[in-house]
């Protein structure tokens, strides 16, 4: 039972009272220094007073004499004066008794003067009976301050006297008052509750002594001298003070011991209760197990169902507040041995020598893996009975939908997990290999229809498969299935033809068309979004100010069918054209179709991408014939040849002749580039890497050689 410690520091503990203390005795012996430097500086000035005194009566100035003599007497009797106060703390009352006993030093030693100067011939009778009055006036009131410094010395004493007990006192009280985390015993509680009831009645028997400082203080306040006030004061504060916090953590150390006692008793009536509770849950666990889970998915999902609210009612109890104290005895006992002494004293050491405790535990652990056991059992069951049940409508297309899905939004290649799952590369994966890896790869699919996958694509029942028929019967159909009622829209044409031009792709990352808008696509990793339409019954792609066929613009666009397969050392079609040119390049001058100035129309008249009829309608060229011309396609690129102030479109030449052409009509080199420029002649065909065309006959998936 941990109880956070709130005996911190607070504003009068034992500690800044003694710092206190040690300011009031330093604040003391200061006085008691400025009262001796006071004293002799007074008892010098009253010698040298005495002296001028008998000089002039021994000069025979008794005039002057009688005049300085009145004006002391006038002094030490306005000092003497009743209204003045003299109570205060003992320090103050000694430095007023040590002021006083100088004033009747000086009056004694003044006293032979006064004699002489009374002597008859020496004062008229109006200066005699002047002198007697004040003489007589200043003796009596030195004799009622003697009389006051008396009792007020009783009182400081007394004062001083019970500020000193409390001051022991406090501290100690204090100090047994500390925090300390209390034990898990009934027995030690009730220990602690009767030393904390004779510690109250010893407060209630320091309660006078607070109530007599609180007395004398007012009493020594009401006659107070001024350099006493403070000190008074803060003697009276900080003793209540500290008395009244003593009394509110004494009671509130009372209410937690009584409080601790109350959990205790009901903390044994909870073990007894999660005892019996226990018993019973082991019992049951124990007829369910003895009884054989049926092949019913209904029936098992009933008893799944009750044995879950069995387990939650577990949870709940293992959540318990008392549970939680009673199960936390075991895990604190076995850190390290038991301390004992003072604020050490570990916090359940009690509960480990408690049998119920001990037996609890036990009985808990036990029950908890019976439930857990069974639990896992009815799941493993269910699971079975639902995979089985799922498996009855299991369709090969729909699972090659999902999968086709998942690898898409996974941005993975399919050939990937195969490859990787191939260890000796023969093309071949076994059952095993197949069903293993792709559960592996998290797709959410079942061992069941995994085996069924495998038993399709293993039609000679060898136990193998070729990963290359998996991988073909995955690929997207090449044609969307048509309806006989309707027509296809031009969008659906459109569709249909990107996606047969683009699954024959092999990069790592898949040139793919994505659709923006109606009529608008955006082709591999490239931002630029083009233009697509149906025109003459052929998808044409709108490139810079022409259109061109869809297998043409993917031909010189897929990073698999033109130069080279890595992007990164194939020369870019659209810097080769931007070099360095100089518009009085000779080179420039003979070849019109490098930096020519023409407008675009004239431009796109030189292209043979696409023929113009005499009606000014522009038709499409067929790839077949295109395929034919010994011609390397290249792009229309807008640039500025350097050191030229005409801004134009230049066109770079897309076809050459038959004929042979000169050095300065080919593409000049790149400054710095290492990249070569492509030199074509007569005798050179061009080059183009493009994947082997699928055969003329369509290919059947496994799906459809099973039917």
């Amino acid at each position: 039972m941990n109880d956070d410690d709130s005996g911190g520091e607070y504003p009068f503990n034992s500690r800044s009272s003694r710092l206190s203390s040690s300011n009031v005795s330093s604040s003391g012996s200061s006085r008691s220094v400025k009262k001796e430097t006071l004293s002799s500086a007074f008892d010098m000035e009253s010698l040298n007073q005495n002296k001028l005194d008998e000089a002039l009566l021994t000069s025979g100035r008794v005039s002057d004499a009688l005049h300085s003599l009145l004006d002391w007497l006038q002094k030490a009797e306005a000092t003497l004066s009743d209204d003045l106060p003299v109570l205060g703390d003992l320090d103050t009352v000694h430095m007023l008794i040590e002021q006083h006993r100088n004033l009747q030093q000086e009056l004694a030693a003044r006293e032979p003067t006064i004699t002489t100067m009374r002597a008859p011939g020496n004062l008229s009778h109006t200066q005699h009976e002047e002198l007697s009055r004040l003489w007589g006036n200043v003796s009596y009131l030195c004799e009622v301050r003697e009389n006051k410094l008396t009792d007020a010395l009783k009182l400081a004493e007394e004062f001083q006297e019970v500020v000193s007990i409390m001051r022991e006192f406090l501290p100690e009280a204090e100090a047994q008052l500390k925090f300390r985390a209390l034990p898990d015993d009934e027995v030690a509680i009730l220990q602690m509750i009767e030393k904390h009831e004779k510690f109250e009645e010893d407060l209630k028997s320091h309660q006078e002594h607070v109530d007599k400082i609180k007395s004398l203080a007012e009493e020594i306040l009401s006659s107070c001298h001024p350099n006493a006030v403070r000190f008074v004061k803060y003697y009276l504060t900080i003793t209540q003070t500290r008395w009244d916090q003593l009394l509110e953590r004494a009671q509130a150390k009372g209410e937690r011991l009584r409080e601790a006692r109350q959990q205790l008793q009901g903390l044994a009536e909870s073990l007894e209760d999660m005892l019996v509770t226990l018993t019973e849950y082991q019992a049951l666990l124990a007829t369910k197990e003895s009884d054989p889970i049926p092949h019913d998915l209904n029936v098992v999902d009933a008893l799944l169902k009750e044995h879950q609210e069995v387990y939650a009612e577990l949870i709940k109890l293992s959540e318990s507040d008392d549970f939680m104290r009673i199960m936390s005895t075991e895990a604190k006992s076995s850190n390290s041995p038991a301390q004992r002494n003072g604020s050490n004293m570990r916090l359940n050491d009690a509960g480990r020598n408690n049998p119920r405790y001990a037996t609890l535990q036990s009985k808990w652990r036990t029950v908890s893996r019976m439930a857990i056991e069974r639990k896992k059992k009815l799941q493993d069951a269910y699971d079975m009975l639902q995979e089985l049940e799922n498996f009855k409508s299991f369709d090969f297309e729909s699972w090659r939908s999902r999968y086709l899905k998942w690898i898409q939004a996974k941005k993975f290649r399919i050939t990937d997990f195969f490859r990787r799952q191939d260890k000796d590369g023969d093309g071949f994966l076994n059952q095993e290999e197949f069903v293993g890896g792709m559960l592996q790869s998290r797709f959410p699919t079942t061992k069941t229809e995994l085996n069924a996958v495998f038993d399709i694509f293993d039609r000679e029942k060898r136990g193998l498969i070729d990963y290359k028929d998996f991988v073909d019967a995955l690929k997207p159909d090449k044609v969307r299935t048509r309806s006989s009622s309707r027509a296809l829209s031009d969008d659906e044409v459109i569709h249909d033809a990107i996606e047969l031009e683009t699954s024959s792709c092999a990069c790592r990352n898949q040139f793919r068309g994505i659709r923006i808008d109606e009529g608008k696509y955006r082709f591999g990793e490239k931002q630029k979004i083009v233009l697509v339409r149906l025109l003459n019954k052929s998808v044409m792609v709108r490139v810079g100010g022409g259109w061109i066929p869809l297998e043409e613009f993917v031909l010189n666009n897929d990073p698999c069918k033109v130069g080279s397969g890595d992007t990164t050392l194939r020369r870019s079609r659209v810097t080769s054209s931007m070099v360095n040119l100089s518009s009085n390049s000779p080179s420039l001058q003979r070849n019109p179709d490098y930096g020519s100035t023409g407008n675009l129309v004239g431009q796109r008249s030189r292209t043979p991408k696409s023929s113009v009829s005499s009606t000014g309608r522009r038709t499409p060229t067929s790839v077949t014939e295109r395929r034919r011309t010994n011609t390397t396609q290249r792009s229309i690129t807008p640039t500025v040849a350097f050191g030229s102030t005409v801004r134009s479109r230049p066109t770079t030449p897309n076809s050459f002749s038959t004929s042979t052409h000169s050095t300065s009509s080919m593409t000049p080199k790149r400054p710095g580039s290492a990249t070569p420029t492509r030199q074509l002649d007569m005798d050179h065909t061009p080059r183009h890497r493009r994947l082997p065309a699928a055969p003329a006959t369509q290919r059947t998936t496994p799906g459809h050689n099973l039917k």
